[in-house]
């Protein structure tokens, strides 16, 4: 009797997940389930690799997803490299050995569909039996592979994990990288040298001029004092010393008050006045803003800097690229560890919502010349 083959359909977030220990494969279609396929999402998590290895008995086409894939393919002598954005398709014919690394920072996650040659012997008669017998030669194949991922993530991976959203699968089991665009410039390109404009429902890139930062120790202090400690007052965005996206001639200068209670929102809004007194000293459009204290551990307000005269964090307008790239790095990595559990993300939100409704302080000052100040989102994205 002939086998069975019922239709199958998955979300790529929703699959039975198998751990390599360098990456993993959550299986969506499992081979035993049809006559000649199979597929599965592959999550590579940050700085590390799918081992290299080769397939005799099928063909195989990666779809990437999120993040940034850096694929190396081996045939003999012949080497081919690839950088695989979301959107892009990747073909892996039998006899090529191969690797995915992920060099940034949010990792990167792919949908792999296997294709069995009819005349070649089948390794393995079910997934799990075939990811045990890859997991051995990956074990000892790992350390040849790690040489592939960079060591230091550069400044436009750095960008993209700041820029990325992230969202919880059906079963609130673990937060999905979205890059927010697929843009080459956004994806790959200097963030000095463009900004993402909309218009109406489109948006575009344009090419843009660094420019100096405007915000010195001189107007930090200024700001700070006019706020008088009613509230901490961070710099985040182009003007901090920590950006990886310098400002251009556009850019204005974001600061933000950070608030932990329904009480602080009252004081908010004082503050926000307060600010009002010096925007004539600010060389560049002010646009204050109002967010929760929890919010500045995720990935997106890395930038984000005290401007209290003593506070530790002075010390980055005086540190050299090198360090300061390290520290975005670390704020990152350590923003990602928060996204890995969903429920806390809830909770985040959940409190922010309910210490800063029903007034939320985006509509407690009219509309400075650059743009209305607020709480930072992913729609009024800082410059």
């Amino acid at each position: 009797m002939s086998q069975q083959i019922e239709p199958v359909h998955a979300p790529y977030t929703g699959g039975e997940p198998f751990e390599f220990g360098t990456h993993s494969n959550d299986f969506l279609l499992h081979r035993e389930k049809a006559l000649a396929t199979e597929t599965f999402t592959v999550r590579v998590p940050a700085g590390r690799a799918v081992p290299e290895h080769v397939h005799t008995d099928m063909e195989q086409t990666f779809v990437f997803i999120s993040g940034i894939g850096a694929a190396t393919l081996r045939r003999g002598g012949d080497v081919r490299e690839h950088r695989c954005r979301p959107g892009d398709t990747l073909f892996v014919p039998t006899g090529w050995h191969h690797t995915v690394a992920a060099p940034g920072i949010e990792g990167c996650v792919y949908v792999t569909v296997n294709a069995f040659v009819a005349e070649a012997e089948r390794i393995g008669a079910s997934a799990t039996e075939h990811a045990e017998l890859a997991a051995a030669g990956f074990r000892a194949n790992t350390a040849a592979t790690a040489a592939a991922v960079a060591a230091e993530p550069d400044d436009a991976a750095l960008l993209r994990c700041a820029e990325a959203m992230f969202r919880s699968d059906q079963d609130a089991a673990r937060m999905w990288p979205q890059d927010f665009t697929q843009f080459d410039a956004t994806l790959t390109g200097d963030p000095g040298s463009y900004r993402v404009r909309r218009l109406g429902p489109f948006e575009y890139v344009e090419t843009v001029t660094p420019v100096p930062r405007v915000l010195d120790t001189a107007l930090a202090d200024r700001l700070h004092h006019a706020v008088d400690g009613m509230l901490p007052l961070y710099v985040e965005g182009s003007q901090s010393p920590l950006s990886v996206k310098p400002p251009c001639s556009s850019s204005d200068l974001d600061v933000l008050l950070v608030v932990e209670s329904a009480a602080d929102v009252a004081l908010a809004h004082k503050a926000l006045q307060a600010l009002e007194t010096v925007r004539g000293d600010v060389p560049v459009p002010l646009s204050p803003g109002v967010v929760h204290a929890q919010w500045l551990g995720l990935p997106n307000f890395y930038s984000a800097l005290r401007l209290d005269p003593g506070s530790p964090d002075r010390g980055w307008w005086t540190a050299d690229p090198a360090q300061r790239r390290a520290e975005v790095a670390r704020r990152q990595g350590e923003g990602l560890k928060i996204l890995h559990g969903p429920a806390y993300v809830r909770e985040v939100l959940d409190r922010a919502h309910a210490e800063l409704s029903p007034s939320p302080p985006t509509r407690l000052l009219p509309e400075p010349p650059a743009r209305p100040p607020g709480a930072v989102s992913r729609g009024n994205r800082p410059e």
